[in-house]
């Protein structure tokens, strides 16, 4: 019987002929591709949907004339009737900050190299990177015109309007408890609802936007997704694990609402409340929700968000490509008496 004899096998996956590991007898063998690129979650931007926007073609700043109220009286028979003079008047500016700017730059050598397209998933984060960013600086708003104890209209108040005009503030509510129960949260919710009814604000467009962390505990509650309260189904559930509406809010999760102390970076401009500035400088660490109605934080628009790519001309010089995402925004509150802030110091 003859004996098998070992074949001399050309192995194209060699380089130079080195062999002996799995990794070199494969060098060159073509990565597959999956079809498939990996990028990071997105994060869910809510704040910006639902406040009062803005925009402008030129100028540094936008104006909001804010007004007061005027009283009803009894007219007696033969009196002339004068006239209630100056109602209570002012303004808020929110000024437009610094342009807002993301940016990245690919060498075209790695470009040619590359075998998916880099440049839309790394233009869409850019974008998201602005996004992000725009999101926490309206959460920020929010939670300091909720802390804003100085009403806006304090001169030529028509007689009779003491118990009205002083409810244009902020609302703080204080959980002050170790360990919060579901029940607890929604407590707070329909107290947060009752503070914007006592100050007139309307029903219209109110939202409350909770940390991961209080949102799911609110669907655990006795009370808020219970079927003895609500038509099963109808506001959430336990297995979808939501609650779409609580107190005539409509119910929201961020990992944009806490932040920490943050400190405004220096191209913001903030905005003029009473004739002082006022920037987005606010510790939010104990903050656990939120409550606003649409009307009580702005945003003004100078420049929407936009990308660029560069051209030839850069090209030819650096031999690569830059992408940035770019807008030019302002933000302020608005109507503090809008504004709720729901917290734990303990």
């Amino acid at each position: 019987m003859a004996t098998n004899a070992q074949l001399n096998l050309a192995r194209p996956g060699l380089i130079n002929g080195a062999t002996g590991t799995w990794a070199q007898d494969n060098a060159l063998f073509l990565k597959v591709f999956s079809g498939e690129v990996l990028t990071a979650f997105k994060r869910a931007c809510i704040f910006k949907d639902f406040v009062q926007k803005r925009s402008i073609s030129s100028g540094k700043s936008a104006q909001f004339p804010v007004t007061g109220r005027f009283t009803a009286e009894y007219h007696v028979p033969g009196t002339q009737v004068i006239g209630q003079g100056n109602m209570a008047q002012n303004e808020v500016t929110i000024a437009i900050d610094d342009l807002l700017l993301a940016s990245a730059s690919i060498a075209d050598i790695d470009d040619a190299k590359n075998h998916y397209d880099i440049k839309s998933i790394y233009s869409t984060e850019l974008g998201e990177a602005l996004a992000r960013q725009v999101d926490q600086r309206l959460a920020r708003c929010v939670v300091l015109g909720a802390r804003q104890a100085t009403h806006d209209l304090t001169r030529d108040l028509p007689p009779g309007l003491s118990p009205d005009d002083p409810y244009r503030t902020g609302t703080r509510i204080n959980l002050n408890k170790a360990a919060p129960t579901p029940d607890d949260y929604v407590a707070a919710v329909f107290a947060a609802a009752a503070t914007l009814d006592r100050k007139d604000v309307t029903s219209d467009n109110r939202v409350l936007v909770a940390t991961p962390d209080v949102y799911y505990t609110l669907v655990q509650s006795s009370r808020a997704v219970n079927a003895d309260f609500n038509v099963p189904g109808s506001n959430g559930g336990y297995a979808g694990g939501q609650i779409a509406r609580l107190a005539g809010f409509n119910i929201f999760a961020s990992n944009n609402l806490v932040q920490g102390a943050v400190t405004a970076p220096p191209g913001e401009h903030g905005q003029t409340w009473n004739g002082g500035n006022v920037f987005s400088t606010v510790d939010t660490t104990q903050t656990k929700m939120v409550a606003f109605q649409r009307g009580s934080v702005g945003m003004v628009n100078l420049k929407s968000l936009t990308m660029q790519m560069t051209g030839n001309d850069f090209n030819a010089m650096y031999q690569s490509t830059m992408m940035v995402a770019r807008m030019a925004y302002g933000a302020g509150y608005l109507r503090p008496e809008g504004c709720v802030e729901v917290y734990n110091s303990l």
